[in-house]
């Protein structure tokens, strides 16, 4: 059994198919390079599931990043300012 498996709760989810979780678990988008980021309304339990699928990409090896959209938002425009935006887009 997967990790995720544990920390998603599918019937919380709906609106999300549990094969796109259970796709999305395999890290494949992580290990090809392709950032993730949920939209929606508070309470539909977004941090929930990166954070669900955050740990099954750590525990698969891969290096993993949380950070709120605020926090993120924040960090580019100061790397604007300081001209290195692509070296922390890069990061």
């Amino acid at each position: 059994m997967n990790h995720y498996s544990v920390l998603v709760n599918f019937e919380a989810l709906p609106s999300i198919p549990s094969a796109l979780i259970h796709t999305l678990a395999k890290c494949e988008w992580v290990e090809n390079g392709h950032p993730r980021c949920l939209i929606g309304d508070s309470g539909t339990d977004k941090s929930h599931l990166l954070i669900a699928l955050g740990t099954e990409a750590a525990m698969a090896g891969c290096r993993v990043k949380y950070v709120l959209t605020a926090r993120l938002v924040d960090e580019l425009v100061e790397a604007a300012d300081d001209t290195v935006l692509t070296k922390t887009i890069a990061r």
